[in-house]
C-alpha cells in the first residue's frame, strides 16, 4: 500500500475515470478505518460527496438521492472519517492544504491519507515567481506536494492527465505524462488507467504500474469499471495477446463493429 511520505499519481486520459479511481481508493481507506482528506479543485464538493455515496451504496448518481436514509446509515457506521474540501482552480497552494490539515488535526481529525484532485491545479508556492515555462511551475508544485507528504508523514495521492498521444494508447506508459515528465521522477508510485472509447462502452480498462519505488513495476491488469458508482474490479494480469494491436493498429476488443454501432 501507500507508505508514510509517499506521493502517488494516477495518470489517465480526460474522462477516463481518474477521479472515480481516487474516490474508490479514499472510500476503501475510510471503510478500513482510516481518516482521509479529499481536496477537490475541479468538481464541486457536493458532487464529490455524492460520488462517495454512490461508491458506498452501489447506487448510480441518478439513483442515490432516492436512498438518503440508506446512505446516512452507511455513513454513520463507517470506521474512518472523510472530509471533502473544495478550492477553486489555482485558488490554493500547498501551504493552503497544509493549513487546512493543521486545522483538522487541531479538531482531532488527523488524516491518514490526502487526495488532491488535481495537484496540477494548485498555485505554485512561490507567489509572484515568473516561470519561463508552464512545466517549471508544475515541477515546483509537485516537489512542494512531495515535501508536504514527507513533512506530514502520510501518503498524498493525485490524478493527472496524459497528453494527446497517451489518450490513444491501450496501455499508458510514463512518457505520456502531460505538462511535465519530471512529476514521474518526483513520485514514488505511478499508476495509469487507460480507457479508450470502446472501453467506456464495455465498462473495461487497463491499470498499468508505471513506477513503484519499493517493488516491482511494469505489470498491466485488466479491470472492469462502473463509472456510475466507482466500483473497480481487477480481472487479473493482462496477457501479451490482450495488448497486441490489430491490423488497424488499434488494440483488440471482444466486440464486433456492428455491436459497437448498436450500443453507441
Amino acid at each position: 500500500g501507500f507508505g508514510p511520505g509517499d506521493l502517488a499519481i494516477v495518470f489517465g486520459n480526460p474522462g477516463g475515470g481518474k477521479s472515480w479511481t481516487c474516490v474508490a481508493m479514499a472510500a476503501h481507506a475510510v471503510k478500513m478505518g482510516f481518516n482521509v482528506n479529499y481536496y477537490t479543485l475541479e468538481l464541486g464538493e457536493d458532487y464529490v460527496g455524492k460520488r462517495f455515496d454512490c461508491y458506498l451504496t452501489g447506487y448510480s448518481i441518478d439513483e442515490v438521492n432516492k436512498h438518503r436514509k440508506e446512505v446516512q446509515e452507511l455513513v454513520n457506521n463507517l470506521k474512518g472519517k472523510l472530509i471533502v474540501k473544495e478550492y477553486a482552480p489555482k485558488g490554493a497552494t500547498v501551504n493552503t492544504i497544509k493549513s487546512h490539515v493543521q486545522k483538522c488535526i487541531d479538531m482531532d481529525h488527523k488524516p491518514d491519507m490526502i487526495i488532491i484532485d488535481y495537484v496540477d491545479y494548485l498555485r505554485a508556492p512561490s507567489r509572484g515567481s515568473k516561470f519561463a515555462e508552464r512545466k517549471d511551475e508544475i515541477d515546483d508544485v509537485f516537489i512542494a506536494t512531495k515535501g508536504l507528504a514527507k513533512e506530514l508523514k502520510i501518503p498524498i495521492l493525485t490524478p493527472s492527465q496524459v497528453n494527446r498521444m497517451g489518450a490513444k494508447d491501450s496501455v499508458i506508459e510514463g512518457d505520456k505524462a502531460a505538462g511535465s515528465y519530471d512529476k514521474m521522477m518526483v513520485a514514488d508510485i505511478c499508476l495509469s488507467l487507460s480507457r479508450m472509447k470502446e472501453d467506456k462502452v464495455l465498462g473495461t480498462g487497463r491499470v498499468h504500474v508505471m513506477k513503484n519505488r519499493y517493488g516491482q513495476d511494469g505489470m498491466t491488469y485488466n479491470v472492469k469499471m462502473d463509472t456510475n458508482n466507482g466500483h473497480i474490479t481487477f480481472e487479473g494480469k493482462a496477457s501479451p495477446e490482450d495488448l497486441l494491436p490489430d491490423d488497424d493498429g488499434k488494440p483488440k476488443f471482444t466486440i464486433s463493429r456492428e455491436a459497437m454501432s448498436k450500443l453507441l
